[in-house]
This record gives structure tokens, sequence and C-alpha cells, in this order.
């Protein structure tokens, strides 16, 4: 019989401190399949944790047996195949069918015949021992950091404690590099130089960084220079598991230096994260090409000031297909927001007509309430019928049995389809309950005190505001357009009606009960007639 050699051996993690080589797995499988016969035609050797399923030159033998090129698989144990329940159930499943017709280790071999429980267990152990030690592993690590020493790499200046005792070692500043990663850092504290000049001159020093056990060394890259600026271990604490801690080794600098070198990264070095959102994201458009309107970041260094200054402006993203839009133009956020804000109070009322206004709605709503009722009511004795004409039906059947069957399907489906027809009818008239009416009830509640309102939201409750009001806001040549949406497009006119006849909607802007009787009278009449007649 075929058969194919698999060795593993994990050397990231500590599973596997005590396994064989992989050639020493080889020779012991090679001893044990000429002890039963077969023959080997491939070995599979692979240098990866079994934790987790993923591994290809596994996953490759798998898919090779299922096309029959080998019947027989040998390993050491079989935790060498599976740590995980995903790559174990193949195993077992490939062995169950037949597919495999044996596995064959150095202590047992498992045929098809054989009892599953059995190679369950000691798969499952395998992987119970993997969930184990990684608890430990992270216990372990936990104990670590609260006595204050960094589980993992140290950074460059810094040495682990390789020949300490285990769950004892510390972290000791390297006599080599300690001096020059200093160095490094009282360069960029005089502000005198960039990262990039002092990387340059780290080279020329002989600033190289060293790789754990192995003491090989490669140059020091710019991106870890710009990390070594912003790690917390130089002055005396460290990152684990997203919190800070506080270290025992020996800190490089203080952390007032450190501060100073974060506010110098800031602004001459690499800019720290910064996210600037637009505040009106896809609201505004181009009214030459109907593109939408971006908002653009731009930094620059004020030498005056000795820090770096940043510029948000608005302007077209011209990505309209086939605009060939000419507007040039940019306006910043101050001028924007300038022209945004008094355009939105346009849509503003008087206080005494929103109050007058609400009234006037209430009162029609009391006869549209009656009207629904009525109608609701109507529905209801019909649903009532329905059902009676549906039993009537049945006991006229029970009562005589003499009529034919397809002649009462008919009839009853008649009557149901009916039944169906008025419950539609009724749900309907609950949904539309909410008229213009109520459109305009919500409109004139959303808009009073617009002004205080607006003031006071974040913003994205002011993006949904402008939403609700606007149909859309146009910028041409540097000029904002407000186009709202109903009612508050006819709320707009009404002002300007309003401020033709009282000079000013100053008058207005109080309850309705405190207007003045001339005021009021002109007042009721201007708001009583139609749109259309103010023309």
């Amino acid at each position: 019989m075929k058969a194919f050699n698999y060795c593993r051996k994990s050397t990231k993690d500590k599973e596997d401190q005590q396994v064989l080589s992989l050639q020493g797995q080889r020779e012991e499988n090679e001893k044990v399949a000429g002890r039963g016969g077969f023959e080997i035609i491939t070995t599979f050797q692979e240098e990866a944790s079994a934790k987790e399923p993923g591994r290809k030159k596994f996953k490759d033998m798998l898919d090779r047996i299922e096309k029959g090129e080998a019947d027989v698989l040998v390993c050491w144990r079989l935790n060498r195949l599976a740590r995980n329940p995903v790559d174990g159930g193949r195993v077992q499943w490939l062995l169950q069918k037949g597919t495999i017709k044996a596995i064959v280790t150095s202590e047992k071999t498992y045929l098809p015949s054989d009892n599953v429980i059995q190679m369950s267990v000691e798969l499952g152990m395998a992987t119970q021992y993997s969930i184990d030690l990684g608890k430990d592993v992270m216990r372990g690590m936990r104990q670590k950091v609260q006595a204050g020493w960094k589980p993992h790499a140290a950074p460059i200046g810094y040495l682990n404690d390789y020949g300490g005792i285990k769950g004892q070692k510390v972290i000791h500043t390297d006599p080599e590099r300690f001096p020059l990663v200093r160095r490094c850092w009282d360069y960029l504290l005089s502000g005198a130089h960039t990262v990039q000049e002092i990387h340059k001159l780290a080279a020329e020093w002989g600033l190289t960084l060293q790789f754990g056990r192995t003491g090989k060394t490669r140059p020091f890259a710019l991106t870890s220079m710009y990390r070594m600026f912003n790690d917390p271990f130089y002055y005396g604490e460290f990152r684990w598991c997203g919190k800070l801690w506080p270290g025992l080794h020996e800190p490089m600098v203080t952390r007032e230096e450190f501060d100073h070198v974060q506010e110098i990264l800031g602004s001459r070095g690499r800019p720290r994260s910064q996210c600037h959102k637009n505040p009106f994201p896809g609201l505004i458009q181009c009214a030459h090409c109907s593109g939408k309107i971006v908002m653009e970041v731009k930094r620059k260094y004020c030498k005056k000031e000795n820090r770096e200054k940043t510029y948000q402006y608005f302007r077209c993203s011209k990505r309209k297909k086939d605009s060939h839009c000419i507007d040039t133009t940019r306006i910043d956020l101050d001028e924007l927001e300038k022209q945004l804000y008094p355009r939105v109070m346009r849509a503003q009322l008087p206080r005494s007509f929103i109050e007058w206004a609400l009234d006037e709605l209430r009162l029609s709503q009391d006869d549209r309430r009656r009207a629904h009722e009525d109608g609701l009511r109507h529905l209801q004795i019909e649903q009532v019928k329905a059902e009676g004409r549906i039993d009537d039906l049945v006991d006229l059947r029970l009562e005589k049995a003499s009529i034919p069957e397809e002649a009462f399907k008919r009839k009853m489906q008649s009557l149901e389809e009916e039944q169906h027809r008025i419950e539609r009818l009724i749900a309907d008239h609950k949904q539309h309950v909410k008229t213009w009416r109520d459109d305009v009830v919500d409109a004139l509640l959303k808009i009073k005190n617009l002004r205080e309102k607006f003031a006071s939201l974040n913003p994205e409750g002011r993006l949904r505001l402008l939403r609700d009001i606007g149909q859309r806001i146009e910028l041409n040549d540097g000029v904002l357009s407000f186009f709202f949406t109903e009612p508050f497009f006819t709320f707009s006119r009404w002002n300007g009606r309003m401020e033709e006849a009282f000079g000013g909607l100053g008058t207005l802007d109080c309850g309705f009960a405190e207007l003045k009787e001339p005021v009021l009278t002109q007042a009721v009449s201007l708001w009583s007639r139609r749109p259309e007649l103010n023309r």
C-alpha cells in the first residue's frame, strides 16, 4: 500500500518543545512504514502550528489522498496531524469513509473499523493541550506585566534577558545601542533636525537593529525610528492589550521630553493621525455640473508660529461624468457656515404665526378624526357581515349535505376573498391616518425655535435638519444657494410676504395672544389667504 509520510514541528509556539526534530520524525516514520510493509511515495514536512486550520502542505496532502494517490498516512503521533477540531474532524472522516485505509504512528495503527471514540479522545486531548497551553502562556504574560516587565521583545536600546530564570526574566539596557538611541532623542529634542536627518546620522553612527537570541543585525529602518519616537517604553511605560502599564526598566527619557517630542512630531515630523470629517457630506452640489462639493484639507508649516496649520476648504469634486466643470473657486469652512446659517433661518416663522397655524390645524384635525372614525366603523360592520355570511354557509353545508362539494368550495373561496379584502381596507385605513396636515404640523414644530435648535445641535444633528428642510444646496462661484423642500419652501415665501406687510418679522415674533388688535386683524387676514393669491 502506498503511503504519505507527514512530519510537523512548530517553531513559533511552545507546544513542541519536547517533540522530535523533523529529521527525527522522518526517520522514525520510515522505520514504522518499513515494519508494516508500506511504501512511502512522498514525505511532507512543514514548520507550522496546528492550533488553527490553514496549513498548506497538510491540506495538499489530504487533497491528494482524496484523489487516491495514497492509501496510508504515516506520522509520529496523532497530534502531528491536528490540534484543532476542524483538521482533526477531516482526518477522522476520511478514515471513517475508508479513503484513508490506515493511519500509522509509532504507538498504534488506526483503521476504519476501529472504535472512533479512542481516536476522538486523542485528537481532543491534543486540541485541549493547545487551549490549556494558550491559557498558561497568557497567565504567565499577565503576571509578568503586573510585575512591571514587558512580555515581548525589547525595543532598540534594550535587551531581553534570555539566560535568566523562567518567570523572572527582566529587560536590561543595551550598552552598545542605548547611548546611540539617546543621542537620537537629543537631536530631535533640539528642534534642529528632522527625523529623516536623524535617521541618516544614526546609520553613520552604526546604529543597527538586533534580532533576539540569534544576535543577527539589520539596518534600522526609518519607519522603525518613527515608531521608536512614539513608544512610551522609553519614558518608563509599555503598551499591552490596549493599556499602558508602568515598567521597572530603566527609562531613557523623561515624560516631559517624550511629550515635547510628540509635539515636534505633530508639527514637523510625521503628523499624528487626524480625522477631518466633512460636516456636510453629500449635501452640497456644484451649480455648474451638479457634482458633489467635497472638503479638502491642506497642511502648511508656519515659520512665524513654529507650528503646522491646517486649512479646510470646499470645492467641486469634478467627478461627474462628461461634466467639464469650469468652477475652480474654493470656499473655506467659516465662509460656508457664514452663508449657510442665514439661508437656513429663512424657513423660520414668527412664533405668533406658528401658534395660529397649529390651532387652525387642530380644528381641522377634529373633523378629520370624526370622518376617520366613521369610515373605520363602516368597514368593521362590513367585516362582521362577511364573517356572518361564512358562518351561514358552513351551517347550511352541515344541515344539507346534498350541496355539491365544488359549489361549496367556490362560494367559500368567494366569501373568504371578500373577508380578506375588507381586512386589508381596515389595515390601510389605519395606516393612512397621517395626511398632509400631519406633515405640516411636523414641519411647524420642526422649525419652531429653529435658530436655537440649529445653534445647539451637534454636526450630525445639523446635517439631519438640513436634509429635512432642504431639497438641495448649490455652490456657484463661491456663493451658496439653498432650495427648500415643501412645506418649507412655502414657509420661506410667507416670510417674504409678512416682511412686506409688516416691515419685518420682529413685530410678529411673540405669542399669538400677545398681538395687538390692528396687527392681529391684518395678520389673520394675510395668513388665511391661499399662497397663490400672494404671488
